[in-house]
């Protein structure tokens, strides 16, 4: 298993990244209070940009319920792009995964170079 890296504050093109994000209850009505029913653990490749969206290629999903909540959520489907919007998406502090061997790293910054997103802070 490989070890995750920390979020450097930059999303590159190729690159998987893992991240955990709220499950959220359906809201019954507007005024209805938001309840958190879940957590989900996402591993994803980043594929591409559409101006302020990441889009993302499902990797992996792993979803946990919350101790008050009894129904089974339904998972992500990988057939369908994600897409997360680039500053919420930093906010959760997204792990990279390194490149594969010791060397790796050091070519990801030469190809990636030109492909990398700074986030804003």
């Amino acid at each position: 298993m490989p070890k995750w890296m920390p979020f450097n504050g930059r999303f590159v093109v190729g690159d998987v990244y893992r991240w955990s994000e709220p499950v959220w209850k359906p809201k019954a009505r507007k005024t209805s209070k938001a309840v958190k029913i879940g957590e989900r653990l996402i591993v994803a490749q980043l594929l591409g940009v559409e101006g302020e969206l990441l889009v993302f290629a499902l990797m992996s999903s792993q979803t946990t319920n919350a101790d008050l909540w009894w129904k089974a959520i339904p998972g992500l489907k990988a057939d369908k792009p994600l897409r997360k919007n680039r500053a919420t998406l930093a906010k959760r502090n997204p792990e990279r995964r390194p490149w594969g061997s010791a060397d790796g790293e050091p070519a990801r910054s030469i190809s990636g170079g030109s492909k990398f997103l700074q986030t804003e802070e």
